[in-house]
């Protein structure tokens, strides 16, 4: 099996829902997690998790170090635009590593290795397009692509990299100018990109799901067990996810959920409070499913 490991420095507070997202990284045992962080918070890190603490600051410096020119770090958020380069920043912490990525937090994992095989690691350099989750091959070679690629038009990285705002160029960012996404589609360079995971709107309400015409019309929730993270409407399940990922949509957590099981509507979380509390649903079932509203949740909770 391909060894892979993510990279997520975060600078600040770590947001409430962390603790969900330790759970998901957690049930994917045979991939590995490198936190970053200043946030010194006691969590109950699973195995495969391993956080490295920093001062405040040290995380700017670290990123520094892999170049001789001034780099802008003013702000954490800026931190994305220096994805494409962790390779290099990081390469200390990814010896031995196959394949390494990138995330975001906002997100729940479902069953990482059902999505992402050994097939797929081996025929591809790198593994999906967008910034909230991405994977590249642990060589010389593709950790310098963002650096080293014709740029064909999109952003130069070196000023990129010099910009106190945020160029979204871990990613596709077309209204930037082109992110490395673009630039390696411009080099012709086959990437894998399936629609894997639930990237939903945050714009809306109720959950719509990008890039899924066939979810866009439905009504759904979504429920986490045994590390798999399904959508569902009335008749039952509608599709698993490698992710769902929330975009920083605000969720309120109703109790301290264990690995077994939760439910999320929108924008709720809870497990043994939903299922004891069926009806307290009641409101948001109908809108969501019309009628025979205890059949249908009982679908979910089951």
């Amino acid at each position: 099996m391909l060894s892979v490991a993510f990279v997520i420095p975060y600078e600040g507070k770590l947001p409430e829902y962390f603790g969900l997202w330790l759970i998901t990284c957690g049930s994917n045992p045979s991939i590995d997690f490198l936190v970053f962080t200043d946030d010194t918070t006691v969590y109950k890190y699973p195995t495969n998790v391993k956080p490295t603490f920093f001062s405040k600051g040290e995380l700017g410096e670290l990123i520094q170090k892999s170049f001789d020119f001034k780099v802008n770090i003013e702000r954490p958020y800026k931190f994305c635009d220096y994805r494409p380069a962790y390779g290099e920043i990081f390469a200390d912490y990814l010896r031995g590593y196959d394949f390494w990525g990138h995330c975001d937090i906002d997100l729940f994992w479902g069953n990482i290795r059902k999505f992402v095989t050994d097939d797929i690691l081996r025929r591809y350099n790198r593994i999906y397009t967008r910034g909230h989750c991405c994977l590249y091959r642990n060589t010389t070679e593709v950790n310098a692509w963002y650096r080293e690629l014709p740029r064909c038009g999109c952003q130069d990285w070196k000023e990129v990299y010099k910009v106190p705002e945020a160029r979204c160029f871990d990613e596709w960012g077309g209204h930037c100018g082109g992110g490395v996404s673009a630039i390696i589609k411009e080099n012709g360079i086959e990437v894998y990109d399936a629609v894997d995971m639930a990237d939903l709107n945050r714009k809306r309400g109720r959950f719509i799901v990008g890039r899924r015409k066939d979810l866009l019309h439905k009504r759904f929730c979504f429920k986490y067990g045994d590390g798999k993270i399904a959508a569902y409407d009335e008749n039952g399940e509608l599709s698993e996810f490698l992710y769902v990922h929330f975009q920083k949509r605000k969720l309120l957590i109703k109790e301290n959920i264990t690995s077994e099981f939760y439910f999320i509507a929108p924008n709720i979380v809870g497990s043994r409070w939903a299922k004891a509390n069926i009806f307290r649903c009641y409101a948001y079932a109908c809108l969501l499913f019309g009628g025979r509203v205890k059949r249908k949740l009982m679908i979910i909770f089951k």
